[in-house]
């Protein structure tokens, strides 16, 4: 489900694993985040415990095509199996990573008054 919130940042709430049976609807709505009119994107992970490889790769995609069309996105409430597999697939050293949606807000209003 995708939300505004603080006026300007879009949200995707995912609300389940990404798997072979939800990869393409994952994919569509990692490219709709992506055509927001709002350069502050965040992927909310609250209730997703797996994620498929493909669903890495759509992950990791949609950061750089973001950074790309000088937008960011970043991910939060990412649960500890994820996060797991984001630190040995190195995910942090291209993309920032909040333990909470309220935080990654934060950063985004904080960014807005640079």
């Amino acid at each position: 489900m995708l939300k505004t919130v603080n006026g300007s940042i879009q949200v995707l709430e995912w609300k389940e694993n990404i798997t072979l049976k939800n990869i393409e609807l994952f994919r569509q709505e990692m490219n709709n985040i992506l055509t927001q009119d709002s350069q502050h994107l965040i992927l909310n992970l609250a209730e997703t415990s797996y994620i498929n490889s493909a669903g890495l790769g759509i992950i990791a995609e949609s950061v750089v095509q973001a950074k790309r069309n000088k937008k960011e996105l970043v991910l939060s409430n990412i649960e500890e199996s994820i996060n797991e597999i984001f630190s040995i697939v190195k995910f942090s050293s291209f993309m920032k990573l909040f333990d909470l949606e309220a935080e990654a807000i934060e950063y985004f209003k904080a960014s807005q008054h640079d």
